[in-house]
């Protein structure tokens, strides 16, 4: 019968035998779960209490965001080369505690200027925690079902945003917005010791293939030696044949990526994304003025939560479909925004309608942070993958600064939610044809 040190022991032999992988796709996940969603998804519940204390409308703090993407747009490409050249570690370590000292920041705010500068200090947190660390790491160490497992890390910002806002604005109430933000640093801070210890930059680093990836002799020699120096100089100026790179270093170098006909394809598509979700903030607005929105006034936030757990599910969904066919999961989640779009625009009589036109729309908003990654590493690989795919990002973080200033407008001028509708359609449909665009140059270069 063993002892109670032999059942230790034997535990603590189960949780050395986990891949380092693993252990990576667990800090993500907190890093998503905790201060991602903290920063993101919880600014709009302290409106209401800044704006009295601030003496300003809650109108004025909502360009908090635009200020936060503006930011991620500006520092995507610098960030991009420091996580290529830094250890992981201090990178994502470094972005979480700059999120505990800009929730301590925020606590203490007297001024709106420091309110917006506080949203640009998030902006480049963001930045690392959303479009940098998990896709490029995910990539480096899961050889199988990087996807899949990119896609769960992913809809934790949705849970996140579900659990935080609701326990942010109980919180609100009893101690106050200021107390508020220095609970969210402690939640934050709590974060960063997996932050550092459950992050590593590369396998090879480890003496490691990623996880699911063939024993190859070349790989196996490659992984050994990752962690030792050269022992001459002729081994130290050698240079390796792309089959015998590690996995995690293969690929196509940035300066060739940018000069290839897939990358303005990838732009494009990535702007027209996340330009059209702006219809996802919309739908309670909007069905507040629909017949059944009146006789219901609580439809709009229900289905504001049916669209938030559409995206939660699809962000795992995706993942799946997307390690195994990629553009058909693209095409899929996108065409499912069109349908969710075309259901709004009819639905408003039939609560039925509403919800699914929900959460077909929500279902697409999940296709950027996770279908993106995808698609970029299919079309590059990952040599200089960071680099790449922070320069993909900006054209999201663009969409996501400038979408409120072109469709708000025309719904005001317009008096009316329909043209944004037929807008957004017609460039998602645009979207998929580009998709299929790609798809088609990458048989091309395969078969080539």
């Amino acid at each position: 019968m063993p002892t109670k040190d032999n059942e230790g022991v034997s535990t603590m032999a189960r949780l050395s035998d986990i891949h380092f992988g693993f252990k990576i796709v667990f800090a993500l996940v907190l890093t998503s779960f905790g201060p991602l969603s903290l920063g993101i998804s919880c600014a709009g519940i302290f409106y209401t209490s800044l704006s009295a204390h601030l003496g300003v409308g809650a109108g004025t703090l909502g360009y908090y965001t635009s200020i936060l993407w503006l930011a991620s747009l500006i520092s995507l490409p610098i960030l991009g080369k420091v996580f290529e050249r830094t250890d992981s570690r201090i990178c994502v370590g470094g972005a979480v505690t700059l999120t505990v000292l800009d929730f301590i920041w925020l606590s203490n705010v007297s001024a709106v200027w420091q309110f917006f500068l506080a949203a640009a200090i998030m902006g480049v947190s963001v930045t690392m925690l959303l479009f940098l660390a998990p896709s490029t790491l995910i990539n480096r160490w899961l050889a199988k079902r990087a996807g899949f497992y990119l896609g769960i890390i992913m809809a934790f910002t949705g849970v996140g945003g579900v659990v935080w806002s609701a326990v942010g604005g109980i919180l609100i109430e009893t101690i106050g917005w200021s107390a508020t933000y220095l609970v969210f640093a402690a939640l934050s801070l709590a974060v960063l010791p997996t932050s550092i210890f459950f992050i590593s930059t590369s396998p090879e680093q480890k003496g490691l293939l990623p996880w699911a990836a063939e024993a190859r002799p070349d790989n196996l020699a490659n992984s050994a030696n990752a962690a030792c120096e050269a022992s001459s100089a002729e081994e130290a100026n050698a240079q390796p044949s792309a089959n015998e790179l590690p996995t995690s270093e293969q690929g196509m170098g940035a300066a060739a990526a940018f000069k290839s006909p897939a990358f303005p394809l990838l732009l494009i598509m990535c702007f027209s994304l996340n330009f059209n979700m702006y219809v996802y903030f919309m739908i309670p607005s909007y069905i507040s003025t629909q017949e059944v929105g009146i006789l219901f006034p609580l439809l709009g936030a229900t289905a504001s939560s049916v669209a938030m757990a559409g995206q939660t599910i699809s962000k795992i969904t995706l993942g799946y479909i997307g390690d195994r066919f990629p553009y058909a999961g693209a095409i899929a989640g996108v065409s499912l925004g069109v349908i969710g779009v075309a259901l709004l625009a009819m639905g408003g009589s039939s609560m039925v309608i509403v919800y699914a036109a929900a959460f077909s729309y929500g279902f697409y908003y999940g296709v950027t942070n996770v279908m993106m990654p995808i698609l970029t590493r299919r079309s590059f690989g990952n040599k200089d993958y960071a680099t790449i795919y922070s320069r993909v990002s900006m054209a999201a973080t663009l969409a996501g600064a400038s979408a409120g200033f072109v469709w708000g407008p025309i719904i005001n001028a317009s008096g009316s939610y329909m043209p944004v509708f037929v807008g957004v359609d017609v460039m998602l449909l645009i979207t998929i044809v580009l998709i299929a665009i790609l798809a088609r140059q990458d048989r091309a270069k395969r078969a080539a």
